[in-house]
This record gives C-alpha cells, structure tokens and sequence, in this order.
C-alpha cells in the first residue's frame, strides 16, 4: 500500500491523499489496521458496502453458494517440543490432496449469477465446512447450493421452513455406501450450478493474493479475509455496472 500510493497517481486520488501530503508509512497503515480490528469497524465497513452493492441493483438474490477454502499461515506450526508461533491456526488434512494444511479456513456464501460476496468467515484450518454454515445463510435468497459437507437433515428443514430451497448434496454413509442412481444424478446437477464458486476463490488467490495469512491470530486472519473480499466486490461492481 505504501508503495502503490508513492508510485501512482490514480492510488492517491481514489485514497483522498492531496499531493502535497506525505505517503503514509508501513507503521501507520499497521496502526490504522489494527484499530479497524479492535474497533470491530471491518465487519461494518463490509456490510454498508453489501447494503451499497444492493441498492445498486447488483445483487440477484437468486441463490446462496456455501464453500470453503483452505489459506496456510505464514506462521511456523508447532513441535511437541516447541509451539506454534501462531496459536489460533491449526493442522487439517486438504481434501483430495496428499499432505496437512497449517493455518485457516475461509468460508463464503456467495450471490449466484453476480458472484459477489455476502458472507465471510474466518476459522482455524480444522473446523469442519458445516460448523458455521447456518451462519453464512442471508435468509433472502431462493435457493442455498452445497456440497455434502453442508448437508444435514436439520439445515433441510430450517431453510424449507424459511421458504428457501435446500440444494445440498448428498453422501454415502456405512448404511448406504454407494448412492443410488437418482441421488448421484442430484449431485451432479447441483455440482454444475454451484462450480461458479471456485471462480470466487481463484480470485481471491490469484488476484487478490490471498494464498497466504501474514498475521497472527484469529482476529487479524478475519481481517485479512474480510478486506480481501471487500477488494474482489469493488472489483465485481466494476465488472458489472453498465457502462
């Protein structure tokens, strides 16, 4: 940030910074962060800008898309003989891929069709996809899509009782190890409707370079992930506001 706002014009005019002023250093960016955090003024400052991007007509409400992704710590993990210099982290085995994961997790519900953020939260690495899923639901849109880690018969009922339509896959369990042919065809039609989601997240890994937590603690984690979705909606509204 220190170097953008020295080295372009177009940084300090969208900052509000006259010309005539001095950048603002590292430390005072740090500060300035901190007290966003301790003041709880990110989580305000992400919802006025969803009540911004509402107003605006960007939002469709069609649908939420539940998911979750993996951001290892920049932190060391810890030893039996030796803690982790990031306590809040933790280990989580990545699904599908060999080898541990040390660090978060950032679960979204994203707007179907806009692909704009509503919800984000920040947990260690192991907490399992459903534990804050109920929490990601805004309550306004007509459909919830997820994967089988978001499916129980509880979740189906709250959100039918809230007259949203629960699209959750399925998963075998010891009692029915396979999936019969109608519910296996549930599942892909479901997967097709909420791959969009993974387009969020290469975003926010690719662009937003958020393949890493450089802070330690839960709190400063959240924060990193809460500015980091706040950067990629701007960057939709752009994208979507006529020309």
């Amino acid at each position: 940030m220190e170097e953008a706002l020295d080295d372009r014009f177009s940084f300090r005019r969208f900052a509000g910074l006259p010309l005539a002023k001095p950048v603002p250093d590292h430390t005072v960016l740090n500060r300035f962060r901190n007290r966003l955090l301790a003041e709880g003024l990110l989580e305000k400052l992400f919802a006025e800008l969803d009540r911004q991007l509402e107003k605006a007509g960007v939002v469709l409400k069609r649908g939420t898309m539940l998911d979750a992704t993996l951001i290892q710590a920049a932190a060391r993990p810890g030893w039996p003989e030796q803690p982790s210099a990031d306590p809040d982290a933790a280990f989580t085995r990545r699904s599908g891929k060999p080898g541990f994961t040390f660090g978060y997790k950032a679960h979204v519900g994203v707007d179907e069709g806009s692909g704009l953020i509503r919800s984000v939260i920040t947990t260690p690495a192991n907490v399992n996809d459903t534990v804050p899923a109920d929490a990601l639901v805004r309550g306004d849109e007509q459909v919830v899509w997820g994967d089988g880690a978001y499916h129980t018969h509880r979740r189906e009922a709250a959100l039918k009782a809230r007259g949203v339509k629960a699209r959750l896959m399925r998963r075998p369990n010891k009692h029915h190890p396979e999936l019969p042919p109608r519910l296996a065809l549930y599942n892909r039609l479901i997967a097709r409707r909420r791959a969009a989601v993974e387009t969020t997240f290469a975003t926010l890994k690719n662009r937003m370079r958020l393949t890493r937590i450089r802070y330690r603690g839960l709190a400063k984690a959240a924060g990193q992930v809460l500015l980091a979705a706040m950067a990629f909606n701007l960057r939709r509204w752009a994208r979507l506001a006529p020309a």
